[in-house]
């Protein structure tokens, strides 16, 4: 059967079995001389938007719980039914609003396959862990209380299942981090090989070559070692830079910055990386990282130790990094950007160096780190008394 009548006949499926979905209209197939094509045509919901648009929005604090709540037994329901969606991600529901409430519904079933009996619980719980993927977007209140929609009210319950869910989403970023590692120096959908007659390297396909060789254009005309393109961070980086410049280096940058965006560290997206020859045989490398949105250093923050939103950031930042690594002992402020939207603060790494990936427990990274971030804050605030004293 064709892709269309797969997801058309799927969506029917698991709507026979109560889960809550897109409407499918029709489906159909068009055949050329060597080629065909299918389609499959639902009806539009007006004014929808997915999971992770709605739970990134500025949503009153009791409505998010209701939905967050109403996502639990949905997402138990689908699994209950038989229903197995491979791609299980935030991407993949619905929110809209119906009759004055909140609706969730299940859409995108050209990865779906339905079973006459439930799914096993430990296909469930390896599901829940890819959607565990994205906990940077909840807090851990917000990931006990899903848990506990999808669960039951036993809570002793909820927190074991929790501590093995967290410990196959591990190894699953871990799985993609080696995958994303290997295929970000290859030619594939996502990653190219970038060649023109000045510049060579590894770049991202969802970036433009035009827009990046204009960026790396911009830094030739300027002069300058980094620069700020519409959201494009370019760093030059030479023999002189700190942490020395070689190809080797260049590829080495490159696939640490992926191995950590794929781990779901909040980092810049890495963009790509370049390198230019001279004819005298001099050397230059590129770096280019697309910027979040209002991002100051954590060096600029002026109530770095007072404003407990920010600790909590940073402290957000540290847990994620503990799972696979610690952070570099020179760890400093210029290191750490810092958000600001809707009210919440949001820490990114934005060092591509700053991480150093191991193999050890998650509980010994955790102490590292602890004492990693401690002696940040005691190093600026030693700054700060400085820098007051010189004031005065």
């Amino acid at each position: 059967h064709t892709r269309g009548f797969h997801e058309f006949n799927t969506t029917y499926l698991a709507a026979m079995r109560g889960v809550p979905v897109e409407v499918p209209v029709a489906c159909g197939e068009r055949k050329y001389l060597f080629t065909k094509e299918s389609y499959l045509i639902i009806r539009k919901i007006k004014h929808s938007q997915s999971i992770r648009e709605y739970f990134r929005s500025n949503t009153p604090l009791k409505e998010r719980r209701n939905v967050l709540r109403e996502f639990g037994r949905l997402a138990k329901n689908i699994h209950k039914a038989g229903v197995q969606q491979d791609a299980f991600s935030l991407d993949n529901f619905l929110v809209y609003d119906e009759n004055g409430s909140k609706r969730i519904i299940l859409i995108d079933f050209e990865m779906v396959s339905v079973h006459t009996k439930s799914l096993p619980e430990k296909l469930c719980f390896w599901y829940l862990a890819k959607l565990n993927r994205e906990k940077g977007s909840f807090t851990n209140t917000e990931r006990i209380r899903f848990l506990q929609s999808y669960i039951g009210s036993d809570f002793g319950r909820c927190k074991t299942i929790a501590r093995r869910i967290e410990f196959m989403t591990v190894q699953i970023q871990k799985k993609n981090a080696k995958k994303s590692s290997k295929l970000c120096v290859r030619e594939n959908k996502k990653f190219g090989v970038f060649k023109s007659a000045q510049f060579c390297g590894f770049y991202r396909r969802n970036y433009a070559r035009e827009i990046l060789e204009k960026a790396l254009r911009t830094t030739e005309e300027t002069g300058q070692d980094d620069i700020l393109v519409n959201h494009l961070r370019i760093l030059r980086l030479t023999q002189n830079s700190p942490p020395g410049f070689d190809y080797r280096s260049l590829k080495k940058l490159w696939i640490n910055a992926n191995a950590l965006f794929t781990l779901k560290i909040d980092v810049p997206i890495p963009v790509g990386v370049f390198t230019r020859r001279f004819p005298n045989g001099r050397k230059e490398g590129f770096l280019i990282s697309e910027m979040p949105d209002n991002c100051i250093p954590l060096s600029q923050c002026p109530d770095l130790l007072s404003d407990q939103r920010l600790l909590l950031s940073l402290t957000r930042l540290r847990e994620q990094v503990s799972s696979f690594g610690v952070l570099n002992n020179n760890l400093s402020c210029q290191d750490i950007l810092v958000q600001m939207q809707s009210g919440r603060f949001k820490c990114y790494l934005g060092n591509y160096y700053a991480v150093s990936i191991n193999r050890l427990p998650g509980e010994t990274n955790k102490t590292v780190n602890a004492q990693v971030v401690k002696n940040l804050l005691q190093t600026n605030n030693a700054q700060y008394c400085g820098n007051v004293k010189e004031m005065n």
